[in-house]
């Protein structure tokens, strides 16, 4: 009786022991991959890389210490000792060369030269690198409306000219909602004077209480084949002079990195796990929810937090004993300026994309609430198997909880994957005050959220294993809300640089999709509006209200196709 109490606690002690071992050895781990994370966004996130810019030193540095650590890691750096460069715009400016003159019918009159940026500045369809001396010809405001009845080119000689019109439209200081409004934008204006023969815009003010248009040269508006001036008077050019436009614009362009690197493990299935790597510097291209003093944006949570994640996960690749995929690990850059390297990667991949079985984007991984303790996954609808997957994680949600969106799209580098018809995941660990200021940085992370947050991102690829996952669209994939009245239901190419708008999504349900639209359609018109380009569509789509029907021209191959879109 004794000697069996003895073994009884006995094996009762082991079992402690065990169990003390177990729970010594899982907080050992814990605490070597927490050291590991930090170790990471320290660096990533620290002054020396300044933000971590698209283009700029910082973001060379955080590359490379990416692609030093994927081969620390045993994975085969792909495309330039894993680097992977796109070409983007900086910026656009005009250069001192440009400029304004009026020239009289006297010849032994000298030209009057205008002061660039305090009597006129170009605007951002103006034309890069080009100058024209034309006579003026005055157009009123530049107003055609067919269904107003309403024409200011009629009877006048436009061909060749240098069209000046007015800001806004007639009877607007009484009437600011008139239908006019409609076609009264900038980008509506120059598209009808270009229609109608004109070499040149020159725009002046109706009246001194007119708020100039801005003088900021956007980099993503594609420029027209003319120059466009705003002239800062309320008068009109003499009738009879001529004007001479000189449009100097210079448009530096930066090389961004994105980083990859492969685990082949000779499969026909290749699984990405991406995090992108750049933040927003010291606020170059202003989408900083910030508004003091230039300051250094770390961006510790954003997107840090997901590459040092992504730098774990393929370190404790070979410990999951995973074999039935191949691995790529990629870093964009360029995300926060749209999605720029993930883009490039699609049109340029480094592998075929019908080798992709599925993506997982990390991005903002540091900041899971300690309150809420949530865990978003988006994308769950972009594959039946992701819900039926997320259902079967075993975790303790007093820790951890995980809450999951369907769509697909989204501001973040799994959207370009989405598009490719690829089933996509998202992990997020949600929005906070410090978003996009110089205040995210390293000392806010939440280590231990991103510890668990990194399990369940293990778990789900292990249960998938080497299953083949089939793509659906999700229903609704229209990112964030939108400032118009209306949507079309489309996604469009930013990276598309040719004459239109061109489709790299449509959405099930939306306009688009019911009037038989289809991704690589170029719009090239919507009822009597033309689009010339992003800044076109998002002009023209400003002029509809719910329950419009209206004509939209696409061209389709060589081919232009009209169809009718109901908003």
């Amino acid at each position: 009786m004794k000697y069996s109490k003895y073994i009884l606690g006995l094996s009762f002690l082991l079992a402690i022991s065990t169990s003390v071992f177990s729970q010594t050895k899982e907080n050992k781990k814990k605490a070597e991959i927490k050291a590991r994370l930090k170790q990471h966004i320290s660096y990533l996130a620290s002054d020396e890389l300044e933000g971590r810019q698209t283009g700029s030193q910082g973001e060379m540095k955080s590359a490379k210490y990416i692609a030093e650590q994927f081969k620390n890691n045993g994975l085969k750096l792909l495309g330039k000792d894993g680097l992977q460069e796109f070409t983007m715009v900086q910026f656009r400016i005009a250069d001192e060369s440009t400029r304004f003159l009026t020239i009289g019918p006297n010849p032994s009159v000298p030209p009057v030269e205008r002061e660039l940026h305090s009597e006129f500045y170009p605007l951002s369809l103006t034309v890069d690198y080009d100058s024209v001396e034309a006579e003026v010809i005055d157009v009123g405001y530049g107003i055609v409306a067919e269904k107003l009845d309403k024409n200011e080119y009629q009877g006048l000689e436009v061909e060749g000219k240098i069209a000046v019109m007015r800001l806004g439209f007639f009877g607007m200081e009484d009437n600011p909602h008139s239908e006019l409004a409609n076609y009264s934008d900038i980008n509506t204006k120059v598209m009808t004077a270009i229609e109608h023969g004109a070499v040149g815009v020159i725009f002046i003010k109706n009246n001194i209480e007119d708020k100039n248009p801005s003088g900021k040269l956007s980099r993503s508006v594609k420029p027209s084949n003319i120059p466009v001036f705003f002239f800062n008077t309320e008068k009109p050019l003499p009738i009879g002079f001529k004007a001479k436009m000189v449009s100097k614009v210079v448009s530096p362009t930066a090389i961004g990195h994105n980083v990859v690197a492969f685990k082949n493990n000779h499969r026909k299935k290749t699984v990405i796990i991406c995090a992108h790597h750049d933040h927003i510097g010291y606020n170059e291209y202003e989408n900083s929810r910030y508004r003091g003093p230039s300051a250094i944006h770390n961006g510790a949570d954003d997107n840090a937090s997901g590459v040092s994640a992504m730098i774990e996960l393929s370190k404790q690749l070979q410990k999951w004993g995973l074999r039935k995929n191949n691995y790529l690990f990629i870093a964009f850059s360029g995300e926060e300026l749209g999605l720029l390297g993930s883009k490039y990667f699609a049109h340029n991949p480094l592998i075929p994309l019908d080798e992709i079985n599925y993506v997982i984007n990390i991005d903002m991984l540091g900041r899971v609430d300690s309150t809420k303790k949530t865990l978003t996954i988006n994308g769950v609808g972009t594959s039946t198997t992701w819900e039926k997957i997320i259902s079967k994680i075993e975790n303790d949600t007093s820790i951890l909880k995980v809450a999951t969106t369907e769509s697909g799209l989204g501001p973040s580098d799994h959207a370009s994957f989405y598009l490719e018809n690829i089933p996509v995941l998202h992990f997020f660990s949600g929005q906070h005050r410090d978003y996009h200021t110089p205040d995210d940085d390293e000392y806010k992370i939440n280590y231990d959220g991103m510890y668990e947050s990194i399990e369940i991102l293990k778990e789900i690829v292990c249960r998938v294993g080497c299953k083949k996952l089939k793509f659906q669209k999700t229903k609704d994939a229209s990112p964030g809300r939108t400032r118009f009245k209306v949507t079309l239901g489309v996604m469009p190419d930013y990276s598309f640089s040719g004459k239109g708008m061109r489709i790299d999504g449509i959405t099930e349900g939306k306009p688009a999709s019911e009037a038989g639209l289809l991704r690589n359609d170029v719009v090239i018109k919507m009822g009597d509006f033309e689009v010339n380009d992003m800044m076109g569509y998002m002009s023209a789509l400003g002029k509809f209200n719910s329950g419009d029907t209206t004509d939209v021209v696409v061209k389709r191959g060589d081919k232009e196709i009209t169809v009718q879109v109901t908003f």
